[in-house]
């Protein structure tokens, strides 16, 4: 089926319009033993010493990659514009310079990073993603893991990394629309390639236009995932309760796409 089909397909399944979801995945790799307890890390004022705990608590001493996962703005533009831009959308010249000038990890804050980089996008919001590995096959007719997000509010996320013990690695972009059908978060997405210079310390400090990026899939093919969040995956009633709506979206979809269970080795956040 054709990705607009679907669209709309789901779109009458939820009664409501597909949202349109930009985001810009980083991702980070340990360079040493993971998160240690102790007080505030550098780099970040926005985030609780006590979420960072419970972090830790559930990575259980493992190594794991992090994401460093924000929104891009709604006034981003997603095409270029040759007659005004030949290179990247992200910042016109005024916002290159002047007071306002900053660096996009610094959510906002008006000082460069070590990389003297100046460009930002507006109002960029980050979050901390941890995804630990999923549960054995089996158990479940669906895959399940542990996850938390942290939202780190201020301070420059890059430098909060490197206190933390993680080192920049790679970045993807995540391209596509979500509809809510019940407890149900379904997201038709595919992940965009962005250029990267593998000696690279760090991200570039500005994101091309989305339609210049290539797909990580050659063929473009886009992804339907479904999934649902459980606040507390030990009360078998709301496991439950979510499995069963999964199911039913499932049993819903046949004859459109096929829903499968992901891999496990595949959705594997260890680091090695």
């Amino acid at each position: 089926m054709r990705h607009d089909q679907l669209l709309k397909v789901l779109a009458g399944i939820a009664g409501m319009q597909p949202q349109r979801v930009i985001e810009r995945h980083l991702i980070f790799k340990p360079s040493r033993s993971p998160i240690q307890k102790g007080g505030q890390v550098g780099g970040s004022q926005g985030v609780q010493g006590t979420q960072i705990q419970a972090l830790q608590g559930q990575m259980q001493g493992d190594l794991f990659y992090l994401q460093l996962v924000g929104d891009v703005p709604a006034g981003f533009s997603e095409t270029v514009n040759t007659a005004t831009d030949a290179e990247d959308v992200v910042m016109s010249e005024g916002d290159k310079q002047g007071p306002a000038e900053g660096t996009f990890l610094s959510n906002g804050t008006s000082h460069s990073d070590k990389a003297g980089a100046t460009s930002q996008i507006p109002q960029q919001t980050w979050s901390l993603y941890f995804r630990d590995l999923p549960e054995v096959g089996g158990r479940r007719p669906a895959t399940s893991r542990l996850m938390a997000e942290v939202a780190i509010t201020s301070g420059n996320t890059l430098l909060f990394m490197e206190a933390l013990g993680y080192h920049y690695t790679t970045e993807y972009v995540l391209s596509g629309h979500q509809v809510i059908h019940g407890n149900l978060i379904l997201l038709l997405h595919r992940h965009l390639r962005v250029p990267t210079d593998p000696s690279s310390l760090s991200p570039q400090d500005r994101l091309p236009a989305i339609n210049t990026l290539p797909p990580l899939d050659p063929s473009g093919t886009y992804l339907l995932q479904a999934s649902i969040r459980v606040q507390d995956g030990n009360k078998p009633e709301s496991m439950s309760m979510g499995i069963n709506e999964l199911k039913a979206f499932k049993d819903l979809m046949k004859g459109v796409v096929e829903m499968e269970v992901g891999d496990r080795l595949a959705l594997d956040t260890r680091a090695r």
